[in-house]
């Protein structure tokens, strides 16, 4: 009997989950068959990518939804550009869509997971380009369902486990400048845990980026609190795997930085995605300073 083929589909609001092959609606373009078929090397069993239910930040709320206009109208003549910085997380499972997201001409951020198989030769990609690159890392999630992936850090380790994890988890992405977590709804609610795996970070000159995947997260609290440089995801831009939604979540980005004068936002290398900056490109370039990471940390 064939073994059954997965596929990661599109990220519902919920979270993201996989389905047969020949699932109803569960159709591939060719590009999708590439990118699978590679990811399958690395690992055979699939992979989700993030938890369900990730919070919305206040001031996301406050911001209002945006314009229906997909990535919205040229700012008023005069006014400087706001700053957004979005990053590409879950990079190195994905070969062919990430080299695609790589070679966009944007100045994007992209966060590597240690443990994966693409990780050493897209993230060597991305600083001979002379992106910013983070560390995604791994951190245990609420639910025991949600496998963070090779390198994760459970609140069972002991200090000395955490900071050797954390570590090994730096050297697999050796031009990163920063880190994000990766799923850690349960994690990044422990400050005492937090507080070893960020004064780990802190040895090595880090900053870091709080992905918020839960509203008790306490990363960004604690990392101020050692003196480090820092900050907090505020919006997700492809929960629902559509060019157009994620277009609008664009726009609702560059609203917030307009209010704000600055915004950070996360999507994943995805089809999907990849449309949706390729399209909104120019017209989120005329409205919006698009900068790495770095320069958003404070």
């Amino acid at each position: 009997m064939a073994p059954l083929v997965l596929v990661l589909v599109m990220l519902l609001p919920g979270g993201c989950r996989f389905l047969p092959w020949d699932s109803p609606g569960a159709t591939r373009t060719k590009q999708e068959v590439q990118d699978r078929t590679a990811d399958s090397r690395g690992n055979a069993q699939g992979i989700v990518f993030e938890e369900p239910d990730l919070p919305q930040p206040a001031e996301v709320r406050a911001a209002g939804p945006g314009r229906d206009q997909a990535c919205g109208d040229a700012p008023l003549p005069g006014r400087p550009l706001p700053r957004i910085a979005i990053i590409i997380d879950d990079m190195g499972y994905h070969r062919q869509t990430g080299n695609r997201l790589l070679n966009l001409d944007m100045n994007l951020t992209f966060s590597f997971l240690p443990g994966a198989p693409f990780t050493p030769e897209q993230e060597e990609q991305a600083y001979q380009l002379g992106r910013d690159i983070l560390v995604h890392l791994p951190m245990e999630a609420r639910d025991p369902k949600w496998d963070p992936g090779p390198g994760a850090l459970f609140l069972s380790f002991s200090p000395g486990k955490l900071q050797q994890t954390v570590r090994s988890d730096l050297e697999a992405v050796p031009h990163a400048i920063g880190a994000n977590n990766h799923m850690g709804s349960r994690f990044t609610e422990n400050r005492r845990a937090m507080r070893i795996v960020l004064s780990e970070l802190k040895k090595y000159n880090f900053f870091f980026i709080d992905s918020y995947t839960t509203a008790a997260s306490t990363g960004m609290e604690e990392a101020a609190a050692l003196g480090m440089k820092t900050g907090r995801r505020n919006v997700f831009l492809d929960n629902v795997q559509s060019r157009d939604k994620i277009c609008h979540q664009l726009e609702q980005l560059i609203v917030l930085a307009g209010k704000q004068g600055r915004a950070i936002g996360i999507g994943h290398p995805n089809q999907a995605t990849l449309d949706a900056l390729t399209r909104c490109r120019e017209k989120l370039l005329r409205q919006a300073r698009l900068v790495g990471i770095h320069e958003l940390v404070r």
